[in-house]
């Protein structure tokens, strides 16, 4: 039975009274409101009232919050909170409830719900954490009463250690046998059809230094330019620069023909006339759900996603004796600060070094490499003047 005013829960009473009453403090602010502008039904009573409970829903209200979160530029957190609310309603039987109806039993409930479902702690958090802000910013707004005991101080709302999900160099060599790009593998081992595009997109990333997809699925043909490609995270805002190595172009001109009309360099935003935002998670959903095939096809026992991608890059390149303060760099972590300190002034060759040393590492036969004293990265003079100024080794 759907949560709300027709099911209060054992224990509860005190709350399912306290929304009694701000039910009934609702309908009498209805009628002193209606008794000004003179004569007044019963059916104009509901009616206004409906409208008023409609407003203090959790998805009406949400649904609000988001669209000023667009308006600001935080799609994102917009996206989340769209996602929990239609989360507990889908809980509620697909029925809006209203913000005051949120107790600590229905949070209770929703939560054990999820872990029936076997979704993750960071997953039934993520929802808590979600629900928990929206929840606040209605008391804040004053459309629900300040409670002695938030709903959600019973539910797990913190972040788990999640598992490893690096790829080794042989499964980032084996999932490249099967790189549609590569002519020589029309003789090898061959991936059904539907899934080329997937793999091709993860391939593109892991060599961009592990671009995030939300950057690749933005990526536009202006931020193209010669042997470069310049862009903003999504997440951070920070300018990166990426070298586009010959896997890469490979990649780019695989997707060429099938991007001639578009703004875009690969073919996951493809509508201009769709909402961007929307294309770009259906392509997400869409991508994540072909690399879980793609990994069984191939041997690999784990979950592939499309943040291996960066995970393993940044991993191979540890492996690869690159010092944590180049592969923060590459990876564009712009909030450590040891990592401004160190390379407040490196040079881009530096770290387009750092790309080419990652992505060879899947195409070669792993050999002991002599100890230069520079953490494997003696090749590099640039970097040896770096580590002797600021006891890098």
């Amino acid at each position: 039975m759907p949560y709300g005013r027709s099911n209060p829960r054992r224990g509860e009473l005190s709350e399912y009274e306290n929304s009694m009453e701000c039910d009934a403090k609702r309908m009498e602010g209805v009628i002193r409101e209606l008794e000004r502008t003179g004569d007044y039904t019963v059916d104009e009573i509901m009616s206004r009232y409906r409208s008023v409970m409609t407003g203090n829903s959790v998805g009406v209200y949400a649904e609000m919050l988001a669209r000023g979160l667009e308006r600001s530029g935080h799609e994102r957190t917009a996206s989340a909170y769209r996602s929990a609310a239609k989360r507990l309603i889908g809980f509620n039987g697909g029925r809006d409830l209203q913000l005051e109806h949120i107790t600590a039993g229905l949070v209770g409930d929703f939560q054990q719900s999820l872990k029936a479902e076997e979704k993750s702690m960071n997953t039934i958090s993520f929802y808590m954490r979600t629900l928990r802000a929206i929840y606040n910013k209605a008391v804040v707004d004053g459309r629900i009463p300040r409670r002695m005991d938030s709903p959600f101080a019973g539910v797990y709302t913190g972040v788990s250690p999640t598992r490893k999900l690096a790829l080794t160099p042989d499964e980032l060599a084996r999932l490249s046998e099967f790189d549609p790009t590569v002519a020589a593998t029309a003789k090898g081992p061959q991936l059904p059809g539907h899934l080329h595009k997937a793999l091709t997109l993860f391939l593109f990333c892991y060599h961009a230094r592990g671009m995030c997809f939300v950057d690749m699925a933005n990526l536009k043909k202006s931020d193209l330019r010669g042997d470069t490609i310049r862009y903003r995270r999504r997440k951070t805002g920070q300018f990166i620069e990426i070298k586009v190595l010959p896997t890469m172009r490979r990649i780019i001109d695989h997707f060429a023909p099938q991007t001639a009309g578009s703004d875009y360099l690969f073919p996951i935003i493809t509508d201009q006339h769709k909402n961007a935002r929307q294309q770009y998670e259906s392509g997400l959903r869409m991508q994540n759900e072909q690399l879980k095939k793609i990994a069984t096809l191939t041997g690999i026992e784990k979950r592939l996603s499309t943040h291996c991608a960066r995970h393993s890059w940044a991993t191979v390149a540890r492996n690869e004796g690159l010092p944590l303060a180049v592969i923060s760099e590459g990876l564009g972590h712009a909030n450590q600060k040891t990592t401004e300190i160190y390379l407040a002034s490196l040079g881009r060759s530096v770290l387009d070094h750092a790309s080419r040393v990652v992505s060879e590492a899947i195409n070669r036969e792993r050999k002991p490499r002599k100890n230069s004293g520079y953490g494997g990265y003696g090749a590099l003079p640039a970097y040896r003047d770096y580590a002797f100024r600021y006891g890098m080794r």
